[in-house]
């Protein structure tokens, strides 16, 4: 729970400094991660989901939320690619499922991802297939957006889609 009240004392910094006032500026804002990272992650690491939700209900709730949805295999994949060892909490090592980090890594993986699953049908999130490279999945961001802009009338270019 600790673990849980840092995260949220520095996302609610992040969403009153960075994340309001552009909002009320008239101003479209995107984020990676949000309430929803804590949501999946608090409650693979044994946290009352009711109570990270609680502990987060002065989010803003947006518009639209995406997941990218990857598989562990690609994901150990990408992070083994770009560097040599896993982050302890990132790998869940402090849950003492496995000593060995990238079979750790798996294990808490796979739950977050399971909780994803749940929270998708939960909130609505647009689930993004984050398999392939990072232009097909900027161009199919940027369609899901320009759609969800168009439906709430926005009018924006692609040059202010960045």
């Amino acid at each position: 729970m600790t673990f849980s009240l840092l995260h949220a004392t520095d996302f609610a910094d992040r969403l009153l400094y960075k994340i309001i006032p552009p909002l009320k500026a008239g101003m479209i804002v995107l984020a990676d991660r949000y309430a929803y990272t804590a949501f999946a992650r608090d409650a693979t690491r044994g946290v009352d989901r009711q109570w990270v939700r609680e502990l987060y209900s002065f989010a803003v709730r947006p518009d639209l939320a995406l997941y990218f949805r990857v598989p562990i295999d690609v994901s150990v994949e990408r992070l083994m690619a770009r560097r040599v060892k896993l982050k302890f909490y990132e790998a869940g090592l402090d849950l003492g499922w496995s000593a060995n980090p990238l079979e750790s890594f798996r294990l808490f993986q796979g739950k977050v991802l399971d909780e994803y699953d749940q929270l998708v049908q939960e909130f609505g999130m647009e689930v993004v297939d984050a398999r392939g490279s990072i232009t097909d999945q900027q161009r199919l961001v940027r369609s899901v957006i320009t759609q969800h802009l168009n439906m709430n009338h926005v009018e924006i270019t692609d040059d202010e889609l960045v």
